[in-house]
Protein backbone atom coordinates (compact mmCIF):
# COMPACT_ATOMS: atom_id res chain seq x y z
CA UNK A 1 0.00 0.00 0.00
CA UNK A 2 1.15 3.84 -0.72
CA UNK A 3 2.44 5.38 2.09
CA UNK A 4 1.06 9.54 2.61
CA UNK A 5 4.58 9.84 1.57
CA UNK A 6 4.30 8.16 -1.52
CA UNK A 7 0.91 9.83 -2.26
CA UNK A 8 3.01 13.24 -2.25
CA UNK A 9 6.21 12.12 -4.29
CA UNK A 10 4.04 10.52 -6.96
CA UNK A 11 1.35 13.33 -7.31
CA UNK A 12 2.53 14.07 -11.14
CA UNK A 13 2.65 11.57 -13.59
CA UNK A 14 2.88 13.19 -17.34
CA UNK A 15 6.15 11.42 -17.29
CA UNK A 16 5.05 8.17 -16.74
CA UNK A 17 6.03 7.87 -13.18
CA UNK A 18 3.75 5.41 -12.28
CA UNK A 19 4.85 2.70 -14.75
CA UNK A 20 8.13 2.29 -12.94
CA UNK A 21 7.72 3.58 -9.01
CA UNK A 22 9.62 2.73 -6.46
CA UNK A 23 7.92 0.14 -4.20
CA UNK A 24 5.67 1.76 -1.55
CA UNK A 25 7.62 3.17 1.70
CA UNK A 26 10.69 3.43 0.02
CA UNK A 27 11.47 6.95 1.31
CA UNK A 28 10.78 5.63 4.66
CA UNK A 29 12.95 3.03 4.24
CA UNK A 30 15.64 5.22 3.19
CA UNK A 31 15.61 7.54 5.60
CA UNK A 32 15.68 4.22 8.11
CA UNK A 33 18.26 2.99 6.94
CA UNK A 34 20.72 5.89 6.72
CA UNK A 35 19.32 6.42 10.52
CA UNK A 36 21.04 2.46 11.13
CA UNK A 37 24.32 4.28 10.47
CA UNK A 38 26.35 5.23 13.57
CA UNK A 39 26.51 9.21 14.37
CA UNK A 40 29.32 10.78 12.71
CA UNK A 41 29.20 8.05 9.95
CA UNK A 42 29.98 9.48 6.50
CA UNK A 43 27.30 9.87 3.93
CA UNK A 44 28.39 11.26 0.34
CA UNK A 45 25.51 12.80 -1.70
CA UNK A 46 26.07 13.09 -5.46
CA UNK A 47 23.99 14.80 -8.28
CA UNK A 48 24.53 16.54 -11.25
CA UNK A 49 22.62 16.25 -14.53
CA UNK A 50 24.19 18.62 -17.50
CA UNK A 51 21.00 19.42 -20.02
CA UNK A 52 22.41 21.66 -22.58
CA UNK A 53 25.56 23.34 -23.11
CA UNK A 54 26.41 27.40 -23.52
CA UNK A 55 29.16 29.75 -25.12
CA UNK A 56 31.46 30.99 -22.45
CA UNK A 57 34.92 32.66 -24.10
CA UNK A 58 34.11 31.14 -27.47
CA UNK A 59 33.81 27.43 -25.80
CA UNK A 60 30.98 25.11 -25.10
CA UNK A 61 30.30 24.77 -21.49
CA UNK A 62 27.65 21.96 -19.93
CA UNK A 63 24.63 24.13 -18.14
CA UNK A 64 23.38 21.80 -14.65
CA UNK A 65 19.81 21.21 -14.41
CA UNK A 66 17.79 23.11 -11.63
CA UNK A 67 16.80 19.75 -10.25
CA UNK A 68 19.16 17.90 -7.88
CA UNK A 69 21.44 20.39 -5.74
CA UNK A 70 18.45 22.18 -4.44
CA UNK A 71 17.16 19.26 -2.78
CA UNK A 72 20.94 17.46 -2.36
CA UNK A 73 21.89 20.48 0.25
CA UNK A 74 18.44 20.54 1.93
CA UNK A 75 19.14 16.94 2.64
CA UNK A 76 22.24 16.96 3.26
CA UNK A 77 22.29 19.41 5.49
CA UNK A 78 19.43 17.61 7.91
CA UNK A 79 21.66 15.02 7.70
CA UNK A 80 24.82 17.17 9.06
CA UNK A 81 22.26 18.67 12.08
CA UNK A 82 21.52 15.08 12.91
CA UNK A 83 25.28 14.56 13.50
CA UNK A 84 26.56 12.43 9.79
CA UNK A 85 29.37 13.92 7.88
CA UNK A 86 28.25 14.67 4.73
CA UNK A 87 29.91 15.12 1.92
CA UNK A 88 28.49 16.27 -2.14
CA UNK A 89 30.16 14.83 -4.92
CA UNK A 90 29.46 16.31 -8.78
CA UNK A 91 30.61 17.77 -12.20
CA UNK A 92 33.04 20.66 -11.79
CA UNK A 93 29.53 22.71 -13.20
CA UNK A 94 26.80 21.15 -11.03
CA UNK A 95 29.74 21.72 -8.06
CA UNK A 96 29.44 25.36 -8.80
CA UNK A 97 25.78 24.90 -8.18
CA UNK A 98 25.86 23.16 -4.60
CA UNK A 99 28.20 25.76 -3.55
CA UNK A 100 26.10 28.50 -4.19
CA UNK A 101 23.31 26.98 -2.52
CA UNK A 102 25.17 26.04 0.52
CA UNK A 103 27.05 29.74 0.74
CA UNK A 104 23.13 30.99 0.62
CA UNK A 105 22.52 29.39 3.87
CA UNK A 106 26.15 29.91 5.30
CA UNK A 107 26.86 26.71 5.58
CA UNK A 108 30.62 25.42 5.11
CA UNK A 109 31.09 24.39 0.90
CA UNK A 110 34.64 22.75 1.82
CA UNK A 111 33.19 19.37 1.69
CA UNK A 112 31.88 19.95 -1.84
CA UNK A 113 34.00 17.65 -4.13
CA UNK A 114 34.72 17.77 -8.16
CA UNK A 115 34.65 14.32 -10.10
CA UNK A 116 37.20 15.13 -12.83
CA UNK A 117 37.22 12.41 -15.68
CA UNK A 118 36.73 11.58 -19.04
CA UNK A 119 34.60 8.16 -19.54
CA UNK A 120 37.66 6.20 -20.93
CA UNK A 121 37.00 3.14 -18.19
CA UNK A 122 40.60 3.13 -16.86
CA UNK A 123 40.22 6.85 -15.57
CA UNK A 124 36.87 6.84 -14.56
CA UNK A 125 37.39 3.87 -12.14
CA UNK A 126 40.63 5.56 -11.03
CA UNK A 127 38.82 8.90 -10.03
CA UNK A 128 36.09 7.02 -8.44
CA UNK A 129 37.70 5.22 -6.27
CA UNK A 130 40.09 8.37 -5.37
CA UNK A 131 37.13 9.94 -4.24
CA UNK A 132 35.66 6.94 -2.24
CA UNK A 133 39.62 6.07 -0.55
CA UNK A 134 39.30 10.23 0.35
CA UNK A 135 35.69 10.03 1.81
CA UNK A 136 35.35 6.56 3.53
CA UNK A 137 32.11 6.63 2.62
CA UNK A 138 29.54 4.07 4.88
CA UNK A 139 26.49 5.18 2.79
CA UNK A 140 25.85 6.90 -0.78
CA UNK A 141 22.90 9.15 -1.34
CA UNK A 142 22.53 9.95 -5.07
CA UNK A 143 19.62 12.03 -6.63
CA UNK A 144 19.21 13.50 -10.52
CA UNK A 145 22.73 11.77 -11.32
CA UNK A 146 23.19 11.38 -14.59
CA UNK A 147 23.81 7.35 -15.71
CA UNK A 148 24.83 5.26 -17.83
CA UNK A 149 21.91 3.21 -20.10
CA UNK A 150 21.73 -0.37 -19.81
CA UNK A 151 21.45 -1.04 -23.35
CA UNK A 152 24.48 0.52 -24.52
CA UNK A 153 26.32 2.42 -21.72
CA UNK A 154 25.07 5.90 -23.07
CA UNK A 155 23.59 8.32 -21.00
CA UNK A 156 20.80 10.10 -22.50
CA UNK A 157 18.44 12.89 -21.34
CA UNK A 158 14.39 12.18 -21.42
CA UNK A 159 13.78 12.25 -24.95
CA UNK A 160 16.39 10.20 -25.53
CA UNK A 161 19.81 12.53 -26.79
CA UNK A 162 23.13 11.34 -25.75
CA UNK A 163 24.04 13.72 -23.24
CA UNK A 164 27.78 12.29 -22.52
CA UNK A 165 29.11 14.91 -23.60
CA UNK A 166 27.68 17.30 -20.97
CA UNK A 167 28.11 14.31 -17.76
CA UNK A 168 31.34 12.98 -16.50
CA UNK A 169 30.88 9.84 -15.02
CA UNK A 170 30.26 10.09 -11.93
CA UNK A 171 28.17 6.87 -11.56
CA UNK A 172 30.85 5.34 -11.45
CA UNK A 173 30.88 6.22 -7.63
CA UNK A 174 28.18 3.98 -7.29
CA UNK A 175 29.54 1.06 -9.50
CA UNK A 176 32.53 1.11 -7.35
CA UNK A 177 31.28 1.52 -4.31
CA UNK A 178 28.50 -1.47 -4.74
CA UNK A 179 28.66 -3.95 -1.64
CA UNK A 180 30.81 -1.71 0.03
CA UNK A 181 28.26 0.35 1.77
CA UNK A 182 24.49 1.67 1.40
CA UNK A 183 23.24 2.76 -1.85
CA UNK A 184 20.18 4.92 -2.14
CA UNK A 185 19.17 6.63 -5.33
CA UNK A 186 16.09 9.22 -6.32
CA UNK A 187 14.65 9.33 -9.90
CA UNK A 188 11.93 10.81 -11.44
CA UNK A 189 12.53 9.48 -15.23
CA UNK A 190 14.42 6.53 -14.89
CA UNK A 191 17.42 7.92 -16.45
CA UNK A 192 19.23 8.59 -13.25
CA UNK A 193 21.79 6.54 -11.42
CA UNK A 194 20.23 3.94 -9.33
CA UNK A 195 17.00 3.22 -11.37
CA UNK A 196 18.85 0.01 -12.70
CA UNK A 197 16.63 -2.13 -9.95
CA UNK A 198 13.72 -0.62 -11.87
CA UNK A 199 15.02 -0.79 -15.40
CA UNK A 200 12.45 -3.20 -16.87
CA UNK A 201 9.52 -1.19 -16.12
CA UNK A 202 11.01 2.40 -17.53
CA UNK A 203 9.40 3.77 -20.65
CA UNK A 204 11.25 4.34 -24.10
CA UNK A 205 12.21 7.72 -24.87
CA UNK A 206 9.56 9.17 -26.93
CA UNK A 207 10.58 7.65 -30.36
CA UNK A 208 9.17 4.38 -29.09
CA UNK A 209 12.63 3.28 -29.31
CA UNK A 210 15.85 4.42 -27.44
CA UNK A 211 16.44 3.22 -24.39
CA UNK A 212 17.07 5.40 -21.41
CA UNK A 213 16.67 3.40 -18.44
CA UNK A 214 19.93 3.03 -16.06
CA UNK A 215 22.10 0.16 -15.70
CA UNK A 216 23.60 1.42 -12.42
CA UNK A 217 21.97 -0.14 -9.52
CA UNK A 218 21.49 0.90 -6.09
CA UNK A 219 20.20 -0.60 -2.71
CA UNK A 220 17.00 1.16 -2.48
CA UNK A 221 15.66 3.12 -5.10
CA UNK A 222 13.37 6.30 -4.31
CA UNK A 223 11.06 7.26 -7.01
CA UNK A 224 9.60 10.72 -6.56
CA UNK A 225 8.04 13.71 -9.42
CA UNK A 226 11.26 15.28 -9.55
CA UNK A 227 14.21 14.23 -7.82
CA UNK A 228 14.33 17.36 -5.01
CA UNK A 229 11.37 16.29 -3.46
CA UNK A 230 12.31 12.70 -3.31
CA UNK A 231 15.90 14.19 -1.76
CA UNK A 232 14.16 16.17 0.60
CA UNK A 233 11.81 13.57 1.70
CA UNK A 234 14.43 10.94 2.48
CA UNK A 235 16.23 13.75 5.11
CA UNK A 236 12.76 14.83 6.25
CA UNK A 237 11.58 11.56 7.46
CA UNK A 238 14.91 11.01 8.69
CA UNK A 239 14.16 14.24 10.79
CA UNK A 240 10.41 13.63 11.72
CA UNK A 241 11.80 9.66 13.10
CA UNK A 242 14.69 11.80 15.09
CA UNK A 243 11.97 14.06 16.64
CA UNK A 244 13.85 16.66 15.12
CA UNK A 245 10.41 17.90 13.11
CA UNK A 246 12.28 21.57 13.33
CA UNK A 247 14.61 20.21 10.34
CA UNK A 248 12.53 19.78 8.28
CA UNK A 249 12.59 21.99 5.41
CA UNK A 250 9.63 24.99 4.58
CA UNK A 251 8.74 25.83 1.48
CA UNK A 252 10.25 29.22 1.48
CA UNK A 253 13.74 27.51 2.17
CA UNK A 254 12.87 25.38 -0.96
CA UNK A 255 12.03 28.17 -3.03
CA UNK A 256 14.86 29.72 -2.22
CA UNK A 257 16.98 26.89 -2.75
CA UNK A 258 15.69 26.75 -6.10
CA UNK A 259 15.91 30.12 -6.99
CA UNK A 260 19.95 29.84 -5.86
CA UNK A 261 20.54 27.13 -8.23
CA UNK A 262 19.01 29.27 -11.15
CA UNK A 263 20.74 32.40 -10.22
CA UNK A 264 23.86 30.24 -10.25
CA UNK A 265 23.65 29.09 -13.20
CA UNK A 266 21.09 26.05 -13.45
CA UNK A 267 18.32 25.71 -15.77
CA UNK A 268 14.92 24.23 -15.51
CA UNK A 269 15.25 20.68 -17.13
CA UNK A 270 12.42 20.17 -19.60
CA UNK A 271 12.57 23.28 -21.41
CA UNK A 272 16.00 23.77 -20.96
CA UNK A 273 15.14 27.60 -19.76
CA UNK A 274 13.92 28.14 -23.50
CA UNK A 275 10.59 29.53 -24.03
CA UNK A 276 10.55 27.68 -27.38
CA UNK A 277 10.15 24.91 -25.11
CA UNK A 278 7.79 25.68 -22.99
CA UNK A 279 5.09 24.61 -24.74
CA UNK A 280 3.08 28.49 -25.03
CA UNK A 281 3.32 28.29 -21.61
CA UNK A 282 2.48 24.95 -20.44
CA UNK A 283 6.26 24.75 -18.71
CA UNK A 284 7.67 27.16 -16.40
CA UNK A 285 10.85 28.30 -18.13
CA UNK A 286 12.06 29.55 -14.81
CA UNK A 287 11.76 26.38 -11.89
CA UNK A 288 12.41 22.55 -11.62
CA UNK A 289 11.19 20.13 -14.24
CA UNK A 290 8.23 22.49 -15.69
CA UNK A 291 6.84 24.29 -12.61
CA UNK A 292 7.35 27.06 -10.82
CA UNK A 293 9.58 27.52 -7.54
CA UNK A 294 6.29 28.13 -6.03
CA UNK A 295 4.81 24.72 -6.87
CA UNK A 296 7.73 22.93 -5.23
CA UNK A 297 7.42 24.79 -1.94
CA UNK A 298 4.01 23.86 -1.81
CA UNK A 299 4.91 20.51 -2.51
CA UNK A 300 7.13 20.66 0.68
CA UNK A 301 4.81 22.25 2.71
CA UNK A 302 2.00 19.41 2.16
CA UNK A 303 5.27 17.07 3.11
CA UNK A 304 6.22 18.47 6.18
CA UNK A 305 2.81 18.90 7.68
CA UNK A 306 2.22 15.11 6.24
CA UNK A 307 5.18 14.12 8.86
CA UNK A 308 4.19 16.11 11.35
CA UNK A 309 0.78 14.68 11.65
CA UNK A 310 2.50 11.10 11.02
CA UNK A 311 4.71 11.60 14.01
CA UNK A 312 1.98 12.94 16.20
CA UNK A 313 -0.48 9.45 15.04
CA UNK A 314 2.62 7.26 15.67
CA UNK A 315 2.64 6.18 11.82
CA UNK A 316 6.67 6.97 12.13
Amino acid sequence: MLTPVDYILGSYDMRNLSKFYAPPGSAEKAAETLLGLHKNSSITILTGFCVTEKLVDNQKTPVAESDGPPGAVLAGEIFRQLSYHVSYVADPVTCQILRACLKSRKDDDSHVYEFNSSHNEKERIAEAQRLLNALQSKAILAGELSSRNWFDGVRRNMIGKNIDDWNPPVDEMLVQFKGKGIIIAVGDGGNEAGMANLKDMIPLAPDGKTIVGSGVYSDIPVTSWNSNLGLQAIASVAAAKENRLDLIPTGNQVIQMIETALSAGAVEGVTRGEEQNSLNGAYAIHGVDGFAPSVHGADQDKLRSTLIQMKIKGML
